[in-house]
């Protein structure tokens, strides 16, 4: 039987270092635990995440499972019926206009019962899990236009979405949240890492970074190493090899992924040993947070 979202392309790419049938798995997990939260959250008004309440912060989520699926299908039609300013294949111009679109989004759609968005959630989720048999290396068009990422790290996006804003959700509502550092690990190396290749020095703070020129390794627990160069603004990101490390930070996953979404304070982190810094420089290890900026 065809795939729906598997068509593909001439152009191929390295096997990813996340195994595809793990990220549906955990993926499916965290959509039953996030969906179960939501049909029970005390307070959909409570404040969530900057401006939004609770029930802001699910209808933001459903929306991340039109988008995400529609860049699997390469088609972002039903995006577009929303936010008419959508591209044909990525979402926004370059990674700044994301805040603003985001909002725009959740302001498009009133509906605000966390029950009745929990079931688009389990839905839409449903839907994507059922066309994941294959081609995860297969390439598509990232939010961004330019960018473009393995069939297998939307997957990982969509971890991302469900895992951080369930925390969001959770912590408005006053319940204890844990991140699974499995699911953390996948995020991290199946995602973000392939994100951060891509975008590199557009999440810099040039001021910040400014004449900065050092070079970290961070080592997730249980899973990847990704080096970070840093030269006067400019940052590249690659896989290890044999360059010279100026600091190494050694990392719980779960709370590495808190703090790159500033849930967690790095000092915090720091402190409490999550983020272990080592290498000839580890006093580096403080500054880089402080070096990067989220859209």
């Amino acid at each position: 039987m065809a795939n729906r979202l598997s068509r593909r392309w001439s152009r191929t790419t390295a096997a990813p270092a996340v195994d595809w049938r793990t990220a549906a798995r955990q993926l499916e997990a965290e959509v039953k635990r996030v969906t179960a939260m939501l049909r029970s959250v005390p307070d959909p008004a409570a404040p969530a995440l900057g401006q939004w309440s609770v029930a802001e912060v699910a209808m933001h989520l459903s929306q991340a499972w039109i988008a995400v699926p529609g860049m699997a299908r390469q088609d972002l039609g039903e995006v577009r019926a929303m936010l008419p300013s959508v591209g044909d294949r990525s979402l926004v111009p370059d990674i700044w206009a994301l805040g603003d679109l985001t909002v725009d989004g959740v302001e498009a759609d009133p509906e605000r019962d966390p029950a009745v968005l929990a079931d688009r959630i389990e839905a839409r989720a449903a839907a994507y899990l059922a066309a994941l048999d294959g081609a995860p290396t297969d390439r598509r068009p990232w939010m961004v236009e330019g960018t473009e990422v393995p069939l297998v790290t939307l997957t990982c996006h969509l971890l991302n979405e469900t895992l951080v804003h369930g925390w969001d959700i959770a912590t408005a509502s006053g319940r204890r949240w844990e991140l699974p550092a499995a699911a953390a690990v996948t995020v991290l190396d199946g995602f973000l890492g392939v994100v951060l290749r891509e975008l590199g020095s557009a999440l810099v703070d040039p001021v910040v970074a400014a004449g900065l020129r050092a070079t970290y390794e961070v080592r997730v627990r249980g899973g990847g190493r990704h080096v970070f160069v840093f030269d006067d603004g400019e940052l590249t990101v690659e896989p290890p090899s044999d360059r010279p490390v100026d600091c190494v930070i050694t990392a719980d996953p779960a709370a590495l992924l808190l703090v790159i979404w500033n849930r967690m304070d790095q000092a915090a982190a720091i402190v409490e040993r999550k983020l272990v810094p080592s290498g000839p420089q580890p006093e580096l290890a403080p500054r880089l947070r402080s070096l990067m900026r989220n859209p």
